[in-house]
This record gives C-alpha cells, sequence and structure tokens, in this order.
C-alpha cells in the first residue's frame, strides 16, 4: 500500500507492537524515539531529502521536546497544514483530549492502542490522502495521454491507445471505443478485455443500448448494475458469451457533435465510482479530439489516393484522346485519300479505264478500306479493355497460341518466318480473347521488324519465388534490335519505330501494355542493338 506512517514514541515496545499492526495492513512504517528527531524526519521530507509521512502517530508524553510541543510546532508550520496527526497517550480524561485536539490533533488514541481501533483511525485519515495522491496521478497520466494521443495521425494507434489507458486506468475487464457511421449506426471500432475479437466490428442501430442512449442524450452513465438497467441491451452479451456486471459510458464529443463512445466494462475490484466517471470524462475530449484528427487525416489520404489515381485515369484518358485525334488526323487520313483519289477517278474516267486498270482501282480501293477497319478495331479494343469487366481462369496457352499463329499465317508464309514454341505450357490466369490478342500483337512484330527471314522463339517460365506466383511467357526475335531510346517508346499509342520496309500505326504495343495491366501482369522489352529483342509479359500463376 502506498501510504507512509510515521511513529513517534519514546516506546521502542510501542514502536514494535504498533509496526507489527500496520506493517500486516500493508502500510509503510518509520519511527523517531523522540521529539527532535521526529522534526528532523519531517523537515527532511518537505525538503524532498525523505518521503513525507502521510500520517504521524505522536506520542504525547516524551523526555525532551513532548508530543504537545512537536504538535504545535507542526501547526505553526503551514509546510505540515495537510499532516494528519492521531496523539498516542494514556492519559485519557476530557480535558486531555481537548488540549490536543485544541493544538491541532485530528484524532486521538487511548494506551494500550487496540488494533481494530488503530486501523479504523487509519484508514479514516489516510483514505483522503489516498484519493489525492490517485487523483494527482491520474491527472498525470492524463497529461501524458493527451500528448501522446495528439502526436499521431494513424487512427488505429489512437484507438489502441485510448485503450490501454483506459483499461489500466480505470481497472478493467473489457473497455471499447463505439464510433458513429455515416447511416447513424455505432460501429465498436476498437475493444480491449476478454470479448475484444468478438466484439470489433459489430454495430447497434441509433439509440441502441446503453451506447446508443449515451451518444443520443449526449450524457454520461454509470451503472452499477447492467442486468438491471433498462437502457442496457442483453443481445450484445449473448452474440459474444460475455456478461456484463457493470459499466461506465461516455460520450465523444466534437464541438458539441456526438461522434461515438467510450465504455469501461466490469471494474476488477469493486464497483465504478464517481471518481472514475469524472475521470472517464476528462479522458473524452482529449480521446475524441484525437480520433476525430485521425479519421479527418485517413478521410483527407483516402481523399488524396482517390485523386491522384482520378489524375491518373484522366491522363490515360486524355492520351487515348490525343491518340485518337493522332489517328484520325494521320493514319485514317492516308487511306482515306487513297480510297477518295481512287474512287473519283474511277467516278470520273470510268469508261475509259482498261479492265486491268479498273481491278487495280477496286484492290486499292479495298486495301484503304480494310486498312481502316483495322484501325477502327484496334481503337475500340484499346478503349474497351479499359472498360470491360472479365473473369479471370485458368489458361489453355497451348490453343490460345495456335489461335494467333492461325490468325497470322499470311504473314508468316508470306515472309517464310520460322517459328519455335514449347509443346507444353505453364498454366497462367487470364482472359483467353485478351491473351490471344497479346500473342497476335507480339509475333507480327517479331516477323514485322525480325530478321529476314524472321527467326522466332516463343516461350514460358513460372517465377515460383515470387509471392503470389507468377508466369512470364516471351517472344524472342533476331532483329537488329532497339536503342535505350526506342525502347523507353514502346507501349506508348501511337509510336512508330522508323523500320525501313515496314507498315504500321502503333497501336499495337498499346493494347498489349493495357491488356496485360489490367489483368494484373505486367509488359517489359530487353533488346541491345545488333543482337535482336525479346518482348514479355506476365500473367498471375495459379494460387496467385
Amino acid at each position: 500500500m502506498d501510504v507512509r506512517i510515521l511513529i513517534v514514541d519514546d516506546s521502542a515496545a510501542v514502536v514494535e507492537a504498533l509496526t507489527g499492526i500496520l506493517s500486516l495492513e500493508g502500510y509503510q512504517v518509520e519511527s523517531c524515539g523522540d521529539g527532535e528527531s521526529g522534526w528532523d524526519r519531517l523537515v527532511a521530507g518537505v525538503g524532498r531529502k525523505a518521503p513525507l509521512p502521510d500520517l504521524l502517530l505522536l506520542d504525547l508524553n516524551m523526555p525532551g521536546t513532548d508530543g504537545l510541543a512537536l504538535l504545535r510546532r507542526i501547526r505553526a508550520d503551514e509546510r505540515f497544514d495537510l499532516l494528519p496527526v492521531v496523539i498516542l497517550t494514556v492519559e485519557a480524561d476530557a480535558d486531555t483530549r481537548l488540549l490536543v485536539l485544541e493544538a491541532g490533533a485530528n484524532d486521538y488514541l487511548p494506551k494500550p492502542v487496540q488494533p481494530v481501533e488503530l486501523l479504523a483511525r487509519v484508514r479514516t485519515l489516510t483514505a483522503w490522502k489516498l484519493a489525492e495522491r490517485l487523483q494527482q496521478r491520474r491527472m498525470e497520466h492524463l497529461i501524458e495521454a493527451g500528448r501522446i494521443l495528439l502526436s499521431t495521425l494513424d487512427l488505429d494507434s489512437v484507438l489502441e491507445r485510448v485503450m490501454e489507458i483506459t483499461m489500466v486506468e480505470m481497472d478493467t475487464e473489457d473497455a471499447a471505443i463505439w464510433l458513429r457511421e455515416s447511416d447513424g449506426y455505432l460501429k465498436c471500432q476498437a475493444a480491449f478485455g476478454s470479448a475484444a475479437k468478438q466484439l470489433v466490428g459489430m454495430r447497434m442501430e441509433p439509440g441502441q443500448g446503453l451506447a446508443g442512449w449515451v451518444l443520443q442524450h449526449k450524457q454520461s452513465a454509470l451503472v452499477p448494475d447492467a442486468q438491471t438497467d433498462p437502457r442496457f441491451n442483453p443481445k450484445v452479451d449473448e452474440e459474444i458469451g460475455f456478461h456484463t456486471r457493470d459499466l461506465v459510458t461516455v460520450p465523444l464529443l466534437v464541438r458539441g457533435t456526438g461522434t461515438g463512445v467510450l465504455q469501461a466494462v466490469n471494474k476488477n475490484q469493486g464497483t465504478f465510482s464517481a471518481a472514475d466517471l469524472a475521470w472517464m470524462e476528462v479522458l473524452a475530449p482529449l480521446a475524441a479530439a484525437a480520433i476525430a484528427s485521425a479519421r479527418l487525416f485517413q478521410e483527407l489520404r483516402q481523399r488524396t489516393v482517390q485523386l491522384q489515381q482520378r489524375t491518373v485515369q484522366l491522363q490515360a484518358q486524355n492520351e487515348e484522346l490525343d491518340a485518337f485525334a493522332h489517328t484520325v488526323a494521320h493514319d485514317l487520313k492516308n487511306p482515306v485519300t487513297s480510297i477518295f483519289g481512287y474512287a473519283t477517278m474511277l467516278e470520273s474516267t470510268y469508261a475509259e479505264l482498261p479492265e486491268e486498270m479498273l481491278l487495280e482501282c477496286l484492290h486499292t480501293i479495298s486495301q484503304g478500306a480494310n486498312k481502316m477497319t483495322r484501325i477502327i478495331e484496334e481503337l475500340l479494343l484499346l478503349a474497351g479493355v479499359r472498360k470491360k469487366a472479365v473473369e479471370m481462369g485458368p489458361l489453355d496457352m497451348g490453343s490460345i497460341v495456335a489461335e494467333a499463329l492461325q490468325r497470322l499465317i499470311g504473314m508468316i508464309e508470306e515472309s517464310q518466318a520460322e517459328i519455335v514454341f514449347p509443346d507444353t505450357w505453364p498454366v497462367a490466369l487470364g482472359y483467353g480473347p485478351w491473351v490471344e490478342e497479346v500473342w497476335a500483337n507480339y509475333v507480327s512484330n517479331a516477323i514485322k521488324y525480325g530478321g529476314r527471314p524472321p527467326h522466332i522463339e516463343l516461350g514460358a517460365k513460372v517465377q515460383s519465388e515470387s509471392t503470389p506466383p507468377r508466369v512470364h511467357f516471351w517472344v524472342r526475335d533476331d532483329g537488329p534490335g532497339l536503342s535505350p531510346e526506342a525502347q523507353a517508346k514502346l507501349f506508348v499509342p501511337f509510336t512508330q519505330l522508323d523500320q525501313i520496309g515496314v507498315e504500321g500505326h502503333g497501336l499495337g504495343l498499346s493494347i498489349v501494355r493495357r491488356i496485360v495491366e489490367k489483368l494484373g501482369g505486367q509488359v517489359w522489352v530487353e533488346s541491345e542493338v545488333g543482337r535482336g529483342s525479346r518482348f514479355g509479359f506476365s500473367l498471375p500463376g495459379e494460387g496467385g
């Protein structure tokens, strides 16, 4: 027990007896054998050279400075105004009692001292000291708690700290913080104690239970017997397998608006007191301010992330609009001009042209129309990948590669390309039609930009060391390779590398990048000038 008692008595037997009684009750006991040494001990206490006693048991009759003289000396010194003094004496007459009480004694005990009477006097006179010390300690902890709470903007850290402070200072079995959500419901945002796991995440309707009542009325509640209080909601105990005996609930208010409640449940020793309620009401504004600041910061951070994401999306859309304008202005202009020119010529000279010339004009018009169709289809695919939601599943990569190569059979035969690929493929997750488009673009580029004739290798490897597992796929060509500057321009809409004898409109790699990233993968290129290129993409593996 954190209570220190000083005995000033010249009788060693009395000191020994009193020390034995008080020590058994947990009191810290010191003693002095005369008035002067007792005074010196008290002076040392106020001078912080030794702990100041909380109670003085003073013998009235001592040689030298007796108890009455020492008592008057103590009461004449304002440093000892709050020191309780109990006089011990064999003189039990009324005059003596009146004399010591008028001199400033708080109480009087006749010798021989009875243990029960002694302990009753000690408890009475030190109770306020204990209460004062507890209140002082709690205020120091509150000041420290306020400093800690307001030093962080992480909501989880704030909630955890509030729970720890409440559990320790209130000496409770459980503590919880309920916060009001946008729909008015109360949600248990944090809890400590035996029922914490079951309690966190639970929601209550507005006004429901004691927590709802406290928030609705913005009033604290000290409930010594929860089971008989009509505001208490027993369904919470039933759901989490808990028994609430007593609890304290205080509102969390920010500028007069209720944002939630703080609860302490089941006092470990005794029941909650008015002092406990008062302490919670001091902690609540600190907690409310810290929680409000953390929630605001969290909301601002989320909005910032959303704005950043939206900015990236808008930038991508702007790039698409620029790319679309570029395509309409340049790539589509060429076939349209060709078609218009030949159609105009046919319109004016149809009857005069020989059959061979007519067929050549019609063929050129058909080629231009086909080119326009391919460009428009790829534009639609590029835009559609961003908007369309697809279901990922295991891919039969062998069949997908075969379909892609079949689409390119004309290019393959015309270029006499040699293409090699594995007999079996690792299983990856994706969307078949889109992955086929990736292979078709990579292989067609390898044919266009590869050697003459092109030698092309397709491959795959499982990256088992990554978590989650991923599968890397690639297409290797034997072309002239790419400089670092040229590589940096890849996968950007409508970038076409200057390669002699090669036609294209720059959409392919943009489509590849968008598809692969939408499927949760990445694209890349590895190349050195004069040593060919390897274009790759990754997809989630099974279990990823």
